[in-house]
């Protein structure tokens, strides 16, 4: 079989005003030789695929709008995470937090460019990255929403030609993924876990940008320009905050650009749990947090001693797509990728999960667990509310086995309360010498009220005026389910038994091919690394307390 390909195939749809343009003329030299063996094969990086490949009703073969005949839809599957470097045995988080090992992750363009070998690329692979995702001649609001993009699981609910229009100009430019179309054309994106990117992009809005204020000034003026979905409960605010006290921490131990080059993750990037919660919280209550004790469990460690020793390498949020993926043998991978969760829909309990780490072995047990809940709802204030707490129980919700040795974090955003406040949650007053019911985990339990530089550290009053008009978007009302269009029913289109095997196969590659770019979204073999299949699928890994093959 013989193959013809044409490089930048949107340059051939343009053309006359007649309608003649070099695709057309192609296509019509390629019905000359129909019987041959030839394969025409149109690559192009523009998310305008309808121009080489326009909707049925839209073709000039009647065929085609009769539907007498159907045409292959795009190709939008490309390779992923397919030049992963196998893991250490033990994994630990000094071997995945490595340039090398992060370039590897992802896309191969950034891994074929350390193979290089050369120095100084590899010294600037960040600066590269930085490049690809938010070029300086772009506009600077679409460079800040593709970074926020790369970062937040920015999800795209275009309703108008105008959104859809940037949705896949981020696709042609900024490094956005297509992960298919559907047979009406319609893309369907999304941003794979990828931490050199997500890196980037946060380099981008803290160091490129005039400041944080400013660019939430941009998102808030710009959410309904863009067609993007900001979540229902206050999610997006939460992430949003959590994010910036991570961020807060990083920049301070680097003024500028220069001082993170050549960039080196383990140092400039990964941090420590407890300088997280110090940029979390209101500097008037570090005295109080650092001695701290559990609300939950028969701890007595203080809180500086409980989480001694314990780091947090995480740059971006990808909202996952199974609940399966919530518990510890699988998010011992995504801590390996610097991956923060936002749960899937309908979730219990929690909306949001980092993984920090005690020690350096990649493993259950050593895993520290920071569950949040948001509340974009006026009934919840400054007061703690128990049952909202208790809701959060990684036994129950299966995140974790009893007795998980290392004590875990649960907050509570009520960010619609009319006084802003927090409350370092103490345990229970026991009137009574009887022992109470002993818990099976230990936990250090947060209730923040409101959006406020009261409320926490790392919020200004200007950033919180942005916050609250975020949230003042971020409810149903705003963002309605998109009607679903029925597809047509092509069963009926006869072909030949052969032919059907073969698509059968191909499609099930492609599907796991588009699995890959949704790293880590469900608890199946294809959305993970293969360096990581041995240890979540194949029972190598490490077992939680009584769990079976």
């Amino acid at each position: 079989m013989e193959s013809s390909s044409s490089e930048k195939s949107r340059n051939s749809t343009e053309g006359s005003t007649e309608g003649v343009t070099m695709f057309s003329q192609i296509r019509k030299g390629l019905r000359a030789v129909l019987k041959l063996k030839i394969v025409g094969l149109y690559l192009s990086t523009s998310g305008k695929y309808r121009l080489i490949s326009p909707e049925p009703q839209h073709d000039p073969s009647s065929r085609l709008a009769k539907r007498q005949r159907v045409m292959f839809p795009p190709f939008t599957e490309l390779g992923f995470n397919q030049l992963a470097l196998p893991l250490n045995d033990p994994p630990t988080l000094t071997h995945v937090t490595t340039a090398e090992y992060i370039s590897h992750l992802g896309r191969p363009i950034f891994a074929t460019r350390w193979a290089s070998g050369s120095g100084d690329l590899r010294d600037d692979l960040l600066g590269f990255a930085l490049s690809k995702l938010a070029p300086d001649h772009a506009d600077i609001t679409i460079n800040v929403l593709a970074c926020l993009a790369a970062r937040f699981a920015v999800e795209f609910r275009p309703r108008n030609e105008r959104q859809e229009d940037i949705e896949h100009g981020l696709v042609e430019n900024h490094m956005r993924y297509c992960i298919g179309a559907d047979s009406h054309l319609r893309m369907m994106t999304t941003a794979p876990s990828e931490p050199l990117l997500a890196e980037a992009a946060f380099e981008y809005l803290q160091y490129v940008c005039h400041s944080p204020a400013w660019v939430l000034k941009i998102v808030s003026m710009n959410l309904d320009t863009w067609g993007i979905h900001q979540g229902d409960r206050g999610e997006f605010v939460m992430s949003l905050i959590w994010m910036a006290a991570r961020d807060a921490v990083v920049v301070g131990r680097a003024s500028s650009l220069l001082n993170r080059r050549p960039w080196d993750p383990s140092r400039h990037s990964v941090i420590s749990i407890v300088d997280f919660m110090k940029k979390l919280v209101p500097i008037g209550f570090h005295p109080e947090l650092e001695h701290m004790v559990p609300s939950v469990g028969d701890g007595t460690d203080k809180f500086l001693q409980a989480f001694e020793g314990c780091r947090l390498w995480c740059n971006h949020f990808i909202q996952v797509q199974d609940y399966k993926v919530i518990n510890t043998r699988f998010l011992c991978a995504l801590l390996s990728n610097g991956v923060g969760v936002l749960c899937a829909p309908n979730q219990t309990g929690i909306d949001l999960l980092w993984v920090g780490l005690k020690g350096d072995e990649i493993r259950e047990d050593n895993l520290v667990l920071i569950l949040g809940q948001a509340k974009n709802d006026r009934r919840y204030g400054t007061e703690t509310a128990s049952h909202i707490l208790d809701a959060m129980n990684p036994i129950k919700l299966d995140i974790c086995a009893g007795g998980h040795s290392v004590p875990i974090i649960r907050m509570v955003f009520a960010l619609a309360s009319r006084n802003p406040g927090v409350t370092l949650v103490r345990p229970p007053f026991r009137s009574s010498e009887r022992k109470s019911k002993r818990s099976s985990f230990t936990s250090y339990d947060f209730w923040f009220a409101g959006v406020d530089p009261s409320t926490f550290g790392c919020v200004t009053d200007q950033e919180a005026r942005r916050y609250l008009e975020l949230l003042a978007s971020s409810r149903i009302l705003y963002n309605p389910p998109l009607p679903v269009s029925p597809l047509p029913d092509y069963k009926i289109m006869k072909i030949p038994e052969d032919l059907r095997e073969e698509t059968a196969e191909i499609g099930e590659a492609r599907v796991n091919m588009r699995r890959a770019a949704n790293s880590m979204r469900m608890a199946l073999e294809p959305h993970f690394p293969h360096t990581w299949h041995d240890f979540l699928f194949k029972g190598k890994g490490n077992k939680r307390e009584g769990e079976k093959d």
